[in-house]
Formats: C-alpha cells, structure tokens, sequence
C-alpha cells in the first residue's frame, strides 16, 4: 500500500466507569460536524505523542494512553490520509473554545455513535466499545541507536548512545511519561540504561539494573529474566524494562505466557527505539500486545 501522504493521530477519550465510559466529541465549526478528537501529525512527530496532543488541544482534557484502535486510510484533497487512534483515559483539564473547536459533548456510548459519521469515526468508537476496560502496560524497549558495534573497540556492554539514541531517548521518556510508568528495569547493558536515562532522570526514579534479562545470562536462564521483568509488575502502575535485540521475542512471549490471555503474534522485532506495548486488564491479564513505531530524529 503506497505511504500516506498525511499523517494524522486522535483517540477515543474517555472518563468514568469504565463499564459504562461517557466518551467526549468535539464540534468542529469548519465543518458543522461531531467527531473524536484528532489532527494532523507535525513534523516527524511521533503518532501517540501526536494524538495526545491533539486530544488536549481540542479538549483541554490531558489523558493516559491505552490500548491502540487501528488506523482509518482515506483520500483528502492533500492526498491519501491515515489516522491511528488509540483509547485515551481523561487525567485532568478544562475545556475553552479554540480555533477548531467550539464544543465538546460528553456522552454514553450509544449516543456518541449516532452522532458520529459511520463511515469513519463511529468505526472507531465500535472498537473500543468492544473492550472498554481501564488497562495498564508493561512498556518493553529495545534500546536506541547506539552505532555499529563493529566500529566500537571496547567491551560490547560499555557501547553509548550515538546522536541519534540520545535523541531517540528524549522521544522514549516522553512516551514512558505518558504512560504514567513507575519503575523500570533495564539489562545489564549501558546503551540499555542510558536510553531510560532520561525519562528516570525527569521522573526521579532509579533505573533497576535487571543483569537476569541481558542477553548471554538470558540464553543461560529465561525463566530466571523473565522472572525479574515479573517482579516490577508486582507494583499497580505501568512499568517499563529496556533490553536487547536478541532477548525481546522470547521474553514477550514468556511474560504473555506467564500472565495469560496475550499473544504477542510475530511482529515483535523491534528497530533499535522501538516499543512493545504490553496492555494488562486489573486482574493482570495481557489484554492486547501493541508494537508502536520507533522513535525518529
């Protein structure tokens, strides 16, 4: 499929009972029109950072992401146009009239949907009224750019983040804060450590060195790295752990195994930056697996 020519980002934003959520719709004057809460992407901005953003532009309303909703592909004089959304619980804010929109509307489901163009957004909505549960994730991370390993003369472990890791970095923190994660454990690997560098630095937590979940210990012993991701789940925030390459598919795979109701499919090789969302219910059920895009510089 060719690649779109506008990328835009949005969510369905939710407050309440999460068995019987009010959804909020936002009136855009332009248009004459209700619909979720979304725009375009700027300038290599990443969609879920994008979403957030517009979500609180419109709304006024900050959120916490949850599961992702897919993408809805369709032409607009621009071109071809693809739009991700992802279900965003309200944290906090107040709505003010703004240059696109001069009404929100906080309405139960089956009314938000009549309201909603069926071509379009009301598919969304139909997702995620499919599974309306509150979730929190575990955040897996492959670490960020660190150079060509066959260029570095030193122990392959002591390997820092080149430019663009450190700048992918900064990108990753964003996103960890956005999940509201509050421990997070990396492998035994400095260009592990240094990619959640920031993020613990702005949250003001300790980065807990897992040595169990770096590569060679983890050939040596699964279960036992697999284990100590386990114990940061323990606690009922978010929690996020940075590894390698190498370790990602079997580790996704044991702890979707371990917790139950979770397949994390094929798709979890990551590009260097890359993140795997892991989305638990409040039993701790994995409820969805979610690959998001790296981040980009």
């Amino acid at each position: 499929m060719p690649t779109p020519q506008v990328e835009a980002a949005g969510g369905v934003l939710w407050r309440g009972d999460p068995a019987s959520p009010e959804v909020a719709l936002v009136h855009r004057p332009r248009y004459d029109d209700w619909s979720l809460p979304k725009g375009k992407l700027e300038r290599r901005e990443h969609p879920l950072l994008g979403a957030l953003r517009e979500i609180e532009e419109e709304t006024g309303s900050t959120a916490r992401p949850g599961r992702r909703l897919g993408s809805l592909r369709y032409l607009v004089p621009e071109g071809r146009k693809r739009v991700r959304y992802w279900a965003c619980e309200a944290t906090g804010g107040q709505f003010e009239v703004n240059r696109e929109v001069d009404e929100i509307w906080w309405a139960p489901l089956a009314e938000a949907h009549a309201r909603l163009d069926p071509a379009h957004d009301a598919r969304v909505l139909k997702r995620f009224a499919a599974d309306t549960r509150r979730t929190r994730p575990i955040v897996v991370v492959r670490h960020a750019s660190a150079g060509d390993k066959r260029a570095w003369a030193g122990d392959d472990a002591d390997r820092p983040l080149d430019r663009k890791g450190l700048a992918q970095s900064v990108t990753i923190g964003a996103l960890l804060t956005a999940y509201g994660v509050k421990k997070a454990g990396s492998a035994d690997v400095r260009r592990c450590r240094d990619t959640l560098e920031p993020f613990a630095r702005s949250a003001g937590i300790e980065i807990e060195v897992l040595p169990a979940t770096t590569a060679t210990a983890f050939d040596d012993d699964e279960d036992k790295g697999v284990r100590a991701v386990l114990d940061l789940v323990t606690t009922s925030g978010a929690v996020a752990w940075c590894g390698q390459r190498e370790v990602i598919p079997r580790l996704a795979a044991a702890l979707c195994a371990g917790l139950g109701g979770g397949v994390p499919g094929r798709r979890t090789q990551l590009g260097k930056g890359g993140l795997l969302v892991l989305h638990l219910d409040e039993a701790r059920v994995v409820t969805a697996v979610e690959r998001l895009p790296a981040a980009t510089t």
